[in-house]
């Protein structure tokens, strides 16, 4: 099955314009305070890097394991996958911007010498996440168009290979803000958190009947992966608490003021707390319309997080450019997938072929 989002001509205009005039006020906001308008565009690009590159690995999951959640998911996490390799183009102001983001370009005292020699540096930064974005966009492209036994090997191979650049980037991504913070749990926890986005955006995009038992089952994979995420993430802070290790505990302390901490309770109940007490109740986990909701309160709730993470280096400020970032992507992979470019990259067969 396959289904559009949206149609309509004048929606996909308007998205493209309204995506327009948010990557104007971001370029405005960058000529006064680059810094800030270069954090927002991170958050943004991590958000929806986290949904699009989180729809692919649905996919290859589905590829192997087959089941009718893949195929009630499918209207809405393939023109995710599909828009995947429009994420090289996203991560061009990054690369940019690399020097105005993150510290180490400038060779802090607190790293030491060798790892940003051999390791931080710009050129390994941006061969790491190009090799990332090129893997992902090829099996993005290519997936849908082996099926049967090469399918599946295929999806097995593209697995192993997400765990790996997934770690990597995120590390990239994520902790190089605030080297020489490390955490050895972050890679895993950012491809279940990709997961999370994933299913979230299934379930409030995919179309379905209110009696399609198969609903039910796309609820308790959401159940499960946010348990996951939240198991993950709360064994990283215990961990760093027993440990009392000041570099670990310097990340907390520059995080826990206003409007930082707020934040941070926010994504808890938003993305964790709430779901997983809603979840837990069949009645809710089965039916249509409360898992639309739940799916929009995880995909707030993960902006949040991600916010919480990345712009707080940056500043109060940085949490309005993030906004700006986050809906103006939006609007133009919207526009993207109304214009059916994510059909720039078809398949001959579906994402579910087996």
């Amino acid at each position: 099955m396959r289904l559009r989002l949206y149609d309509g001509a004048a929606l996909r205009s308007a998205a493209f314009v309204a995506a327009a005039w948010f990557a104007v006020a971001l370029i405005v906001i960058a000529f006064f305070d680059p810094n800030v308008a270069a954090a927002g565009w991170l958050v943004g690009f991590v958000f929806w890097m986290q949904i699009l590159v989180g729809s692919l690995t649905l996919i290859m999951i589905h590829r192997l394991t087959a089941g009718r959640w893949g195929e009630i998911a499918a209207p809405a996490i393939e023109p995710a996958a599909r828009a995947v390799p429009l994420l090289l183009v996203m991560a061009v102001p990054l690369f940019i911007a690399l020097s105005v983001i993150y510290p180490w370009p400038h060779r802090p005292a607190a790293i030491k010498p060798d790892v940003l020699t051999y390791y931080l540096n710009t050129p390994s930064f941006i061969f790491r996440s190009v090799l990332a974005l090129v893997g992902w966009s090829a099996l993005a492209v290519y997936l849908p168009r082996v099926s049967g036994r090469s399918g599946q090997l295929l999806a097995a191979l593209g697995l192993v290979f997400h765990a790996l650049v997934i770690s990597s980037v995120s590390i990239d991504w994520y902790l190089s803000l605030d080297a020489p913070f490390t955490s050895s749990s972050f890679g895993a926890g950012a491809a279940v958190s990709a997961l999370v986005a994933a299913l979230a955006w299934a379930v409030l995009w995919a179309p379905a009947p209110e009696d399609e038992s198969a609903v039910g089952d796309i609820g308790g994979l959401l159940l499960t992966t946010i348990l996951g995420i939240t198991y993950i993430d709360f064994m990283a802070v215990l961990v760093i608490w027993y440990g009392d290790l000041p570099r670990e505990e310097a990340w907390f302390v520059v995080r826990n003021r206003m409007p930082w901490a707020a934040l941070a309770w926010i994504a808890f109940l938003l993305a964790s707390l709430l779901p997983v007490l809603a979840l837990l109740l069949a009645r809710v986990r089965n039916a249509r319309r409360p898992l639309r909701a739940i799916g929009g309160c995880v995909l707030i709730g993960l902006a949040c997080y991600d916010s919480y993470l990345l712009a707080s280096p940056a500043g109060e400020v940085a949490l309005v450019t993030a906004l700006i970032a986050i809906v103006g992507i939006g609007l133009a992979l919207i526009g993207v997938f109304l214009n059916g470019a994510a059909g720039l990259f078809d398949s001959r067969e579906p994402a579910d072929a087996r």
